[in-house]
């Protein structure tokens, strides 16, 4: 099976995942976002280009479910995506708390960038007190659960490009 198919595969899993596990337990009104962190995961270990692309087809898939614009999700979580690969390339890694780091810090620029973006395209409510409070659940949860989605992400690409040495620890 090739790279293309498994990582069609994920998606549909964070499909099942978000609408029926995530969305089901909010903290503040606020669930996990499985389509970020599969974004985020694939750019730290298959690289910004990678990670990009999936986090377009994530965010599409995500534009689909959510009364949002279409294609917010998508540039949103292309940018999440690319810089989850770009952050993964330049930090050296001595803890696993690092790893965890970025995932958190791509996570929340890509909350950042749907909301600045969104505001900027009218929608009303992106930018307001909650922000803040959604961008830091967000990040936080994609960083925990960005160690088991990296799991799987390494499975979906085993048969593609070289993988980073600190992504495997």
């Amino acid at each position: 099976m090739n790279t293309s198919i498994r990582l069609m595969a994920l998606l549909l899993t964070a499909v099942v995942l978000q609408r029926f596990l995530f969305d089901q337990f909010r903290v503040d009104g606020v669930a996990a976002d499985a389509f970020l962190v599969l974004a985020v995961t694939t750019g730290m270990v298959c690289g910004a280009r990678r990670g990009a692309i999936v986090g377009f087809f994530a965010g599409l898939v995500l534009d689909l479910l959510v009364v949002t614009p279409f294609g917010l999700g998508a540039l949103a979580y292309l940018v999440a995506g690319a810089l989850g690969g770009l952050l993964e390339g330049v930090v050296v890694h001595s803890a696993r708390w690092i790893t965890m780091l970025v995932a958190f810090v791509a996570s929340a620029a890509g909350v950042l960038f749907f909301a600045v973006v969104g505001s900027l395209i009218g929608t009303a409510g992106m930018v307001e007190g909650h922000l803040i409070t959604v961008t830091l659940l967000v990040g936080g949860s994609s960083a925990v659960l960005m160690l088991p989605t990296r799991r799987a992400v390494l499975w979906a690409s085993a048969d593609s490009e070289p993988f980073r040495a600190a992504v495997h620890s």
